[in-house]
């Protein structure tokens, strides 16, 4: 998985403070305020809106990192289907043998250079699809002359079978979290990071204190959570390092 960036450790450090700073304003403003009795229903609500906030918080993550983990298992399986089909390549006749071995570097190629720059932007066209449709087209045309040629144009036929699901994972881990679930992550974040100075904060400073670093820590959830919504973009970026090994392999352009 990618590595978290200089940038993107202060995005999160300044979110976490601007949230801060608000909530400390937000409990100076309101610090003359008498403060109210006590109500039971009160001391039951704030725990369990906590416990939601998190149950949503927790989910939300873990759905991303479970993208984000099948994204790079899927960058390295398609690069080892990718090379198993250049060496099957080579149990073919010599023509659709060179055809085929020239279609695995384009490829290669097109993988690093053409889908992944869309799929950070969260798109992705049909050009590598119809290239692995014209690579399938190379294989069936083969008449195997011997049981070698034959096992290999199965195991051709395999791998592409391999990649065009690994290709399509690879469109679906794109679109991110459905906007529902991020609108419950921002709704529930604001409900625990404002509840304080709704039930009536006490207007003392270690007060206003705890409940700054808790609206801190809700926003810093929230960022994390947009950061991570895209396997492709972000900290963690899932990048083609597995492919662009291999094309050093096979000499692709």
């Amino acid at each position: 998985m990618g590595s978290v960036s200089v940038s993107d450790s202060v995005t999160v450090l300044i979110a976490g403070l601007l949230g801060a700073a608000a909530a400390a304003a937000l409990g100076w403003v309101l610090r003359r305020r008498k403060a109210e009795p006590e109500d039971v229903t009160i001391g039951f609500l704030g725990p369990s809106l906590a416990a939601l906030y998190l149950l949503v918080l927790a989910l939300s993550v873990a759905a991303e990192w479970g993208t984000i983990a099948d994204a790079h298992q899927g960058a390295t399986t398609e690069a080892s289907a990718l090379h198993q089909l250049y060496w099957s390549a080579e149990g073919l006749p010599a023509g659709p043998a060179a055809v085929l071995e020239n279609e695995v570097r384009a490829y290669a190629s097109a993988v690093v250079n053409h889908d992944w720059p869309q799929m950070r932007q969260g798109k992705l066209d049909d050009e590598t699809e119809d290239m692995l449709g014209a690579m399938k087209a190379t294989i069936l045309k083969v008449n195997p002359p011997n049981s070698a040629a034959s096992a290999a144009q199965n195991d051709a036929l395999n791998q592409i079978d391999t990649l065009a699901a690994v290709r399509a994972q690879r469109e679906d881990a794109g679109v991110g979290l459905p906007s529902g679930v991020l609108a419950g992550v921002i709704a529930t974040s604001l409900v625990v990071g404002l509840f304080p100075f709704a039930v009536g904060i006490r207007p003392v400073l270690p007060s206003i204190i705890l409940a700054s670093m808790q609206a801190a820590l809700v926003v810093i959830g929230v960022v994390v959570v947009f950061q991570l919504d895209h396997a492709y973009a972000g900290p963690l970026a899932v990048q083609p390092d597995p492919m662009v090994a291999l094309i050093q392999q096979i000499g692709a352009p």
